[in-house]
C-alpha cells in the first residue's frame, strides 16, 4: 500500500503541551498532552495514555488509550484501549472497546461506506455432473 501524507502521523502534541482552541490537521496526529476545544483530522488521531481531551472530535479514525470527554464522529474506526475512558457520544462505522475501558455515553454504529460482501477465501469448485439423470 502506498502511503501519502494524509495517512502518516505528521503532528505531535507532547505530554508537556496544552492546547485550547480549534485544531485541524490533514495528516495523522499523536496527542499525549491536553486539548480543550475542537479537533478535526482527515487521517488518524492517536491518543496516548497521558492525554486529556475535552473536545468535539471529527476524524477518519481514532485510537485512544487516554481520557476523552466530548463527542466523537469517526468516518471509519474508533478503537479504545486500556486504560482509556470516553464520556460522550460516538458515531462511527467500526467500534472496538477493550476490556476494562470506561465508556459513559451513547454509541451509533453507521453503515460502512463499503457495504460489499467480502469475497470467499476458498475457490469455488465446478459442479459435478449428475449421473443417471432422466
Amino acid at each position: 500500500m502506498k502511503f501519502n501524507k494524509e495517512f502518516k502521523t505528521t503532528s505531535f502534541l507532547s505530554e508537556a503541551c496544552e492546547l485550547k482552541g480549534n485544531l485541524h490537521t490533514v495528516g495523522g496526529i499523536r496527542i499525549d498532552g491536553k486539548v480543550t476545544g475542537s479537533l478535526s483530522c482527515r487521517s488518524t488521531i492517536f491518543v496516548g495514555e497521558t492525554a486529556e481531551i475535552e473536545a468535539e472530535i471529527v476524524t477518519r479514525s481514532i485510537v485512544s488509550g487516554g481520557s476523552i470527554i466530548g463527542n466523537i464522529i469517526a468516518e471509519d474506526t474508533v478503537q479504545v484501549n486500556r486504560p482509556g475512558s470516553i464520556r460522550g457520544e460516538i458515531r462511527t462505522s467500526r467500534l472496538g472497546i477493550e476490556k476494562d475501558v470506561f465508556f459513559n455515553g451513547k454509541c451509533q454504529l453507521l453503515s460502512p461506506k463499503n457495504n460489499k460482501k467480502p469475497k470467499s477465501s476458498r475457490p469455488r469448485l465446478p459442479r459435478k455432473a449428475i449421473q443417471n439423470r432422466d
